[in-house]
């Protein structure tokens, strides 16, 4: 559909189902999570592991087709733990492994299908151990990393940088660059002396859930539940 059909009323009962299940099946999953947890379609996040700490105002996306996966291995020896801060977005399709730690500062922001190990996994020469050679990953404040990358173990992202589409990062990135590539290389330098908006600005009031639901019931307002229906049987160019 090119536009949501869908009555106020039904999208209204849709979220607050989102939030039942998040509330129940999702949340007690994490060892620790922060306020205002949002999870469309929170069936398809794959969690594994009892070490994630999750902060304030975190988003994540869900696909229909499409599993985001949070792994913090804690087999054969091995008591790894995920640590994402406040304001962050996890887009579908994003894997975050970690087989050490894996931190992830406040207001990264991770586009679909982004791969973050800190681990190989398998050992060179003994391919049954697990979990194979680890290194900590720090991803920074406000750091923006683009669909289809991938972070390799060891890696640290500086603050503010940029990671372009279907990189491969291997080594550090200093802050305040945009990288790309494989393997990741720098293309440039953003400048620091132009405001950077970050995703904490959606949350400066305290009203941002009640600010939503308006503009959502605003956007919704024409809609008849004739009319989404007519859409679902029988659909026309536009809709």
């Amino acid at each position: 559909m090119i536009k949501d059909r869908r009555p106020y009323f039904i999208r209204n009962l849709i979220e607050n189902f989102y939030k039942f299940w998040t509330y129940y099946f999702i949340k007690p999953q994490f060892k620790s999570v922060g306020k205002n947890l949002d999870i469309n379609k929170p069936w398809n996040l794959d969690i594994y592991g009892n070490n994630i700490h999750i902060g304030n105002n975190v988003h994540f996306r869900t696909s229909k087709y499409i599993i985001t996966q949070i792994c913090a291995w804690n087999r054969n020896d091995s008591n790894a733990s995920i640590i994402i801060g406040d304001n962050v977005l996890i887009s579908p399709g994003v894997r975050i492994l970690s087989a050490k730690q894996i931190t992830i500062g406040n207001n990264v922001m991770l586009a679909s299908n982004v791969y973050i190990s800190d681990s190989d996994w398998h050992n060179v020469y003994d391919r049954i151990k697990t979990p194979g050679k680890s290194k900590e990953i720090i991803i920074k404040e406000n750091a923006w990393i683009g669909e289809g990358s991938k972070i390799s173990k060891g890696v640290t992202i500086g603050e503010n940088s940029i990671i372009g589409l279907g990189s491969i990062v291997i080594s550090d990135v200093p802050d305040n660059k945009i990288y790309a590539g494989n393997p990741a290389k720098e293309i440039k330098s953003i400048d620091i002396d132009k405001k950077i908006r970050k995703r904490e600005d959606l949350f400066i009031s305290d009203n941002y859930n009640n600010l939503m639901k308006y503009l959502l019931k605003e956007d919704l307002k024409n809609n008849s539940i004739l009319t989404w229906i007519r859409t679902l049987i029988f659909p026309r160019k536009g809709d």
